[in-house]
């Protein structure tokens, strides 16, 4: 960065335009820093704050563009021989072309405020080959969009920028995902409007109005609903707790009784149980749950689908909300590995083996027994985990916590599709019925 600043210094306009140029052409810079920094100038009157702003967004311009013509001129050929290797075949890519034809122009707009995201977006439009007219007004909006905002900080903040550049830069990035996440929603919705207006009034009259019918679903729904609120709530409070740095006492306090308990006569028992977070254990797990689902033969197709949600998106979730967490917390002494990642894994493979092993069991015993038994489990792999991979008491919980709550949400939105077939099914009948009548 100190190499860039003495360019600037130097070169000024022409340091700016390439350092975004080179960026956009997925060349990574701190150019958040170098724009304010930028802006700080302009407000000392040591450089001119338009000359800036056109420098930063003609070369971003530039930048994007090159990119898109890169990924124009060499994705496609790319995509077509070896994308099926990578489940991006030319039916695929298609699907996608149309999908961000429609959707993925706006997205653009707010896709250079994430660091990693602006480095490949122009580069994905030019492969699925956005119409250029349609990627030049976007992008090009959303480069100026986004230079601008960090040199008009920078200038309005003046010397005081240092003091909340960082705060600053945290919630742009937490603003412009949210944004997406809200505008990825809306799409979706805008899409399957009327699916989902007409699930939602089945949903709403079989519980509301037939009081009588399904009882036994309503009640497995409500349990669920409720876990999934109990834990999205402990969450929270563990999210408070971790930024307040309150868990101190309760890691110093379980550690002290763990290393009591379990001394090194259990070392290698241990240190077997701590695989149990392993990849090749957690495959297995995967393995024995769609074998499980196929014993049972009921509804296995949606059961391997959400199976499927379960695993892509709980590790998306696993990194996601770590990285979110200690981007939004840099700087702030907290612990790295809040949650833990291993023991969030852990709980959402088998937690969903478990409900898998559970849904289908009428004997209330086994299903206890089951239960008490993952339990003891996880019970038994955190304690490897503090004595043998050193990982904080709090860390690893929350790790649970944060798992259990995703596993929850899976299994809310399974049993609502599965109540859902199971009405349409039953409205179906009395329909049949009612013409047979007549």
């Amino acid at each position: 960065m100190q190499g860039i600043i003495q360019l600037l210094h130097d070169y000024s306009y022409l340091t700016i335009f390439i350092a975004l140029l080179i960026e956009l052409i997925c060349v990574p810079i701190p150019n958040e820093a170098l724009l304010s920094y930028v802006g700080i100038l302009s407000f000392h009157g040591k450089m001119n704050l338009w000359l800036s702003l056109l420098s930063a967004g003609s070369g971003g311009v530039i930048g994007a563009t090159i990119s898109y013509w890169i990924g124009y001129k060499l994705g496609v050929p790319f995509f077509q021989r070896f994308g099926r290797y990578m489940h991006m075949g030319p039916e695929r890519l298609a699907r996608i072309s149309q999908w961000y034809r429609k959707y993925g122009k706006v997205l653009l707009i707010f896709s250079f405020f994430i660091p990693g995201i602006r480095h490949i977006a122009s580069i994905i439009s030019g492969v699925i080959r956005l119409p250029f007219r349609s990627f030049c007004l976007f992008a090009y909006l959303g480069v100026f969009f986004w230079t601008s905002t960090f040199i008009s900080l920078g200038f309005v903040l003046g010397p005081q920028w240092d003091k909340y550049q960082g705060d600053l830069k945290k919630w742009l990035v937490l603003a412009s995902i949210v944004l997406g996440i809200i505008l990825l929603c809306s799409i979706l919705i805008k899409k399957n409007k009327v699916y989902i207006k007409e699930s939602l009034l089945l949903l709403f009259q079989a519980v509301f109005k037939r009081y009588k019918s399904f009882l036994k679903i309503k009640l497995f729904l409500f349990i669920i609903l409720a876990a999934f609120i109990s834990l999205a709530t402990l969450m929270a409070g563990m999210i408070q707790d971790f930024i307040g740095n309150e868990f101190h006492s309760f890691d110093t306090i379980s550690r002290a009784i763990i290393l009591f308990l379990f001394d090194n006569r259990w070392q290698t028992v241990l240190q077997s149980i701590s695989a149990l977070a392993s990849w090749k254990v957690l495959g297995a797990g995967v393995i024995l749950t769609a074998i499980t689902i196929f014993i049972t033969n009921r509804d296995r197709w949606l059961e391997l689908l959400f199976l499927g949600l379960s695993l892509t998106g709980g590790i998306l979730f696993t990194y996601g909300v770590r990285w979110l967490l200690h981007f939004m917390l840099a700087g702030y002494y907290v612990s790295g590995d809040f949650p833990n990642g291993q023991s969030m894994k852990a709980l959402i493979i088998l937690g969903y083996f478990v409900m898998m092993l559970v849904r289908h069991q009428k004997n209330y015993l086994i299903v206890t027994i089951e239960w008490f038994l993952f339990l003891f489990v996880l019970l038994i792999y955190a304690v490897s985990g503090v004595r043998i991979l050193h990982i904080q008491p709090s860390d690893l919980f929350a790790g649970y916590v944060f798992g259990a709550v995703w596993v929850s949400g899976i299994m809310l939105a399974l049993e609502l599709f599965r109540f859902l077939g199971i009405v349409k099914k039953s409205e179906q009948r009395i329909v049949l019925s009612r013409l047979c009548k007549k």
